[in-house]
């Protein structure tokens, strides 16, 4: 039986006015604020090619002269009598949305008997979303809340909300608290600045993979595609289309299947996943009635398991698989609510509960080997636990001063290649850093004290994302609540490291969507 890793087991963070700055064959290394810039560093030979991003409260809501234009202004309209769009609406998105499209019209264009009839529907059909998939309100603060249920510690206060680095090149979107994106990226000139009059309260930023250009943005109006234009222009030429549907706002989470050719969007007030089709702007529902709204989701690196989280005990994996209809497997936690998850190789998940003290659970989702029919899954598919958060009291030498480590989880990131998982605390001033080893064959991953990463004296973490530039060493990104961000590498053999290797960027393109079945959302 594996022994459970335990915070006990890491070694003590350094105390002082220095900072954790990298983890090179496995030793931390700290500096000091000054000697962040000093080239003669060991971690800095690592960090050449990255864009070097700081964040400060002058530079929030200022006043850029250009201007970003919606992609409804590209395009000269089409004008067709209001029944001929009704009944499009109707043959397209079905009959309650033609009601709703009908009862938002001008009575005068569709008399007003018929718009008194479509109104009538339309509260009828509100009444039925309400009671069955909808919750009105979300509470502003504490348990439920928008700040409650995204991967950002402080997310009303923090100057960085999100941030998400590109899958295939060295191009980092962040989203700072006055809503609005930057786009930063080695030898770009200027700082693309992405704003938008419907991109409010953003919640999670998500790059379209095999499309060099394309962000989704979870927000509270709904789903913004931005298409980006780089350059001198960038500003002026990138465009955003929104993507929305009734009862599913806000949005707080955004996840592109590993193939960029579908996007799945969440909302704790709607128990639907919306599956979108970004190229004809339509989306259809996973639905499942129980557990209340939607937290988030996240799909495997394969593309075939989509993990979503309610706001309640339950969550679910669906089997997204070609071959077969969409379907899901329910599960329940023993108490609270699934605060965060992720995939790794093999179809590996691990995810960790609300509950204080709080604890990651590993699960297993490959199918039977052996192919035995439906031979005893239950045994097979068994959560277990793998890592034990409660909190403990690292104290300095002459224990003058002290930090706490543990706790609630806001967030964790698991690498691409399954060795190191950072996990974001609520209420301590530190990131744990594990690492984790899976073997193709086994379906129980490993866990080992790694390290503690601290910040200078006053900062605390808010934002974690990796992203790996190369197959010999890894680069975690975090923000801090002092508005600075780093990359932190992570190298295990210094001798396998080409330090000079420079990463290309991905014209825009987009590999030969597969084709799905969604017979499974009329399914209940």
């Amino acid at each position: 039986m594996l022994k459970i890793l335990s915070l006990h087991d890491f070694e003590s963070p350094a105390f002082g006015d220095v900072a954790a700055v990298g983890l090179i064959e496995g030793v931390v290394h700290y500096c000091t604020y000054d000697a962040l810039q000093d080239e003669m560093q060991p971690f800095a030979k690592y960090l050449r090619d990255y864009p070097e991003v700081s964040i400060t409260q002058e530079i929030l809501a200022t006043r850029e002269t250009a201007r970003t234009i919606n992609a409804d202004e590209l395009f000269l309209p089409v004008h067709d009598s209001i029944f001929k769009k009704i009944a499009n609406v109707w043959r397209e998105r079905g009959l309650s949305e033609a009601i709703r499209f009908a009862a938002a019209a001008d009575p005068e264009q569709i008399t007003n008997v018929v718009h008194w009839i479509a109104t009538r529907l339309n509260s009828i059909l509100d009444l039925m979303d309400r009671g069955i998939y909808h919750r009105d309100v979300l509470p502003t603060s504490g348990n439920g809340s928008v700040a409650d249920i995204v991967a950002t510690r402080d997310w009303h206060t923090s100057l960085v909300r999100c941030l998400s680095w590109h899958p295939h090149c060295a191009r980092l979107a962040v989203a700072m608290r006055d809503d609005r994106i930057r786009i930063f990226s080695q030898g770009l000139l200027g700082v693309p600045v992405l704003r938008h009059s419907r991109q409010k309260s953003v919640c999670c930023l998500s790059w379209r993979p095999h499309a060099g250009r394309e962000l989704a943005v979870a927000c509270y109006s709904g789903v913004l595609i931005w298409t980006i234009e780089l350059g001198a222009a960038s500003n002026l030429l990138s465009h955003a289309v929104l993507l929305n549907q009734r009862n599913h706002a806000p949005v707080t989470s955004v996840a592109w299947h590993p193939q960029g050719d579908l996007l799945a969007s969440c909302s704790p007030t709607d128990l639907n996943i919306i599956i979108w089709n970004v190229s004809k702007e339509e989306g259809i529902p996973l639905k499942r009635i129980g557990g209340g709204g939607i937290c988030f989701s996240c799909w495997s690196t394969c593309g075939l398991r989509l993990f979503s989280a309610s706001c309640r005990k339950i969550f679910r994996v669906w089997n997204t698989g070609v071959s077969t209809t969409w379907h899901a497997e329910r599960w329940t936690v023993p108490q609270g609510r699934v605060a965060t998850a992720c995939f790794g190789p093999n179809l590996t998940l691990l995810f960790a509960i609300t509950e204080d003290p709080s604890t990651i659970f590993s699960l297993p989702l490959q199918n039977n080997i052996f192919d035995v029919k439906k031979a005893n899954n239950n045994d097979i598919k068994i959560a277990t636990r793998l890592i034990d958060l409660t909190k403990v009291n690292f104290s300095s030498e002459n224990n003058d001063d002290y930090v706490t480590v543990g706790g609630r989880i806001v967030s964790m990131e698991w690498d691409l290649t399954g060795k190191y998982l950072a996990i974001l605390f609520q209420d301590s001033p530190v990131i744990a850093l594990v690492k984790t080893s899976l073997s193709h064959l086994s379906r129980i991953v490993e866990a080992q004290a790694s390290c503690l990463i601290k910040g200078f004296t006053g900062e605390v973490p808010n934002c974690i994302n990796f992203f790996q530039k190369s197959s010999s060493w890894i680069c975690l990104t975090i923000a801090w609540s002092s508005g600075r961000v780093q990359h932190f590498p992570i190298v295990e053999s210094e001798s396998k490291v080409d330090p000079h290797t420079h990463s290309t960027l991905l014209s825009q393109s987009m590999r030969p969507s597969k084709l799905y079945s969604f017979d499974c959302y009329r399914q209940y």
